[in-house]
């Protein structure tokens, strides 16, 4: 979409500047996904000393305080637990994401549901005045494009025709809400925070027209396991091209935070996929 085309909103405008803002600050945590998709490793929490530890529970009392304190025994115990499934010393070690996608993909996202989502609301907030527009290698199969440039084109200016609406729509309901209040008909600020309750239903039943191909903004906090479990599927080859583009990015950042888990986890998917 022709984002100069639009009014943009301070949304909009917004997460524009902080993802900037974040890829100057933090390059080595965060990755960008085509003009408007983003991904940021923020934090984690634990590490393989964390996973060990915990699996030692019953057994013994030793503890290790670093990563560069194991030794070749306690790599071996680490690729021994999670060849074997042993899994829940893995959900000991937790991430914190922040992602900017279109909503058809997080939808996709969210069905991984061991994880918590917290999201871009469009009831508090107007729309982000961005939607997803394949390139060449999204719309194309063995190097023949499903759609070409002219229905892209036409696509293009259907999504940017509801974003107008919506906007021009929500200005004209202001609007009259302001009108009303003068006249004394409505009172549009319940005292309560202070929220325009007229303003936060009017923009509750306008992103019904949203289409599934406006960006959204959630943050993804997940344990390892679980995260696991969404590279194996989302980095497949046949996984959908666009969730597998930001699989690839949070594949990449989570390497670059914990190494040697991951080395871990390539050995052991490297073995479960040869033949036996």
């Amino acid at each position: 979409m022709n984002m100069e085309s639009l009014t943009t909103t301070a949304a909009t405008q917004e997460l524009q500047d902080e993802i900037a803002l974040r890829c100057q600050l933090s390059p080595q945590t965060t990755a960008q996904i085509g003009p408007f998709g983003f991904v940021e490793l923020e934090e984690s929490w634990g590490d393989e000393t964390t996973i060990l530890n915990t699996a030692r529970i019953s057994t013994s009392n030793r503890r290790i305080q670093r990563v560069a304190d194991m030794t070749q025994r306690d790599h071996d115990l680490l690729y021994h637990l999670l060849k074997h499934n042993h899994g829940t010393p893995f959900e000991t070690v937790y991430c914190r994401w922040r992602v900017i996608a279109p909503i058809f993909v997080l939808r996709q996202w969210m069905r991984h549901r061991m994880g918590t989502f917290n999201e871009f609301s469009q009831r508090y907030r107007m729309p982000i005045t961005a939607c997803y527009q394949p390139d060449l290698a999204a719309r194309s199969v063995d190097g023949w494009p499903v759609l070409t440039d002219d229905q892209i084109r036409r696509q293009d200016a259907l999504l940017e025709q509801l974003h107008r609406f919506y906007q021009e729509e929500y200005a004209v309901a202001c609007q009259r809400m302001e009108e009303a209040e003068q006249q004394g008909l409505i009172q549009t600020s319940d005292g309560e925070g202070g929220r325009n309750r007229y303003r936060g239903r009017a923009r509750e039943l306008l992103r019904n027209i949203m289409p599934v191909a406006t960006y959204s903004d959630i943050y993804w906090t997940v344990n390892f396991r679980s995260l696991m479990n969404f590279l194996m599927l989302r980095r497949k080859p046949d996984a959908q091209y666009e969730i597998r583009l930001y699989a690839d990015a949070v594949w990449q950042l989570f390497q670059q935070r914990l190494p040697l888990l991951s080395q871990v986890m390539e050995r052991v998917l490297r073995e479960g996929a040869q033949p036996s």
